[in-house]
């Protein structure tokens, strides 16, 4: 609770510092206005393909299996013709 009281402290005052018309303070609140943005949009898109996942994903089949495996084993080691001397 207190890191984010912290946090917004120092949102406030930049903002009030942009609004006074400081530059460095119209680009750190530029820079956190685009920031929420691109995570609203990645909120939404993350839902958009939840709800697509919950809507065509329920006729897909549930099997879980390696997309590796085979329905032969895999070949084992064979021995070699010759010997190695010891």
């Amino acid at each position: 609770m207190l890191i984010s009281t912290a946090v917004l402290a120092i949102v406030c005052w930049t903002l009030a510092s942009a609004v006074r018309g400081d530059g460095w303070a119209i680009a750190v609140m530029l820079s956190l206005v685009a920031l929420a943005i691109w995570a609203l949009g990645q909120g939404v898109l993350f839902s958009v393909a939840a709800l697509a996942s919950a809507v065509f994903g329920a006729t897909q089949s549930r099997t879980l299996r390696s997309p590796f495996a085979n329905e032969t084993p895999a070949p084992q080691i064979l021995p070699t013709d010759h010997h190695v001397a010891d």
